[in-house]
Protein backbone atom coordinates (compact mmCIF):
# COMPACT_ATOMS: atom_id res chain seq x y z
CA UNK A 1 0.00 0.00 0.00
CA UNK A 2 1.34 3.17 -0.92
CA UNK A 3 1.71 6.14 1.45
CA UNK A 4 -1.20 8.44 0.05
CA UNK A 5 -3.59 5.34 -0.12
CA UNK A 6 -2.64 4.72 3.70
CA UNK A 7 -2.83 8.19 4.62
CA UNK A 8 -6.54 8.72 3.26
CA UNK A 9 -7.26 5.44 5.13
CA UNK A 10 -6.04 7.11 7.84
CA UNK A 11 -7.85 10.01 7.62
CA UNK A 12 -10.86 8.56 7.28
CA UNK A 13 -10.73 6.49 10.15
CA UNK A 14 -10.37 9.79 12.26
CA UNK A 15 -13.36 11.55 10.69
CA UNK A 16 -15.36 7.83 11.23
CA UNK A 17 -13.99 8.35 15.43
CA UNK A 18 -15.00 11.59 15.54
CA UNK A 19 -18.35 11.34 13.91
CA UNK A 20 -18.41 8.38 16.47
CA UNK A 21 -17.60 10.55 19.48
CA UNK A 22 -20.61 12.81 19.03
CA UNK A 23 -23.13 10.01 18.06
CA UNK A 24 -22.24 9.12 21.57
CA UNK A 25 -22.42 12.29 23.18
CA UNK A 26 -25.88 12.74 21.29
CA UNK A 27 -26.76 9.54 22.58
CA UNK A 28 -26.10 10.00 26.11
CA UNK A 29 -28.01 13.56 25.76
CA UNK A 30 -30.85 11.74 24.93
CA UNK A 31 -30.68 8.61 26.76
CA UNK A 32 -34.48 8.92 27.90
CA UNK A 33 -35.93 8.75 23.78
CA UNK A 34 -35.55 4.98 23.38
CA UNK A 35 -36.13 5.02 19.68
CA UNK A 36 -33.42 7.94 19.12
CA UNK A 37 -31.32 5.91 21.47
CA UNK A 38 -32.06 2.82 18.91
CA UNK A 39 -31.44 5.00 15.86
CA UNK A 40 -27.94 6.33 17.28
CA UNK A 41 -26.63 3.06 18.49
CA UNK A 42 -27.04 1.38 14.81
CA UNK A 43 -25.42 4.34 13.47
CA UNK A 44 -22.56 3.88 15.81
CA UNK A 45 -22.29 0.42 15.41
CA UNK A 46 -22.01 0.93 11.43
CA UNK A 47 -19.52 3.42 11.97
CA UNK A 48 -17.66 0.73 14.41
CA UNK A 49 -17.94 -1.80 11.24
CA UNK A 50 -16.67 0.82 8.82
CA UNK A 51 -13.58 1.62 11.03
CA UNK A 52 -12.77 -2.01 11.50
CA UNK A 53 -13.11 -2.05 7.94
CA UNK A 54 -10.40 0.22 7.81
CA UNK A 55 -8.22 -1.14 10.84
CA UNK A 56 -7.76 -4.65 8.70
CA UNK A 57 -7.15 -2.86 5.88
CA UNK A 58 -4.64 -1.06 7.45
CA UNK A 59 -2.61 -3.73 9.31
CA UNK A 60 -2.73 -5.58 6.08
CA UNK A 61 -5.72 -8.40 7.01
CA UNK A 62 -7.63 -7.15 4.25
CA UNK A 63 -7.18 -5.72 0.76
CA UNK A 64 -9.59 -2.92 -0.26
Amino acid sequence: MNILKRYRLKKQQKAIMCRYAILEELQTEHSKDERFYEYIQNEMDALDGEAEHIRSILEGRWDE
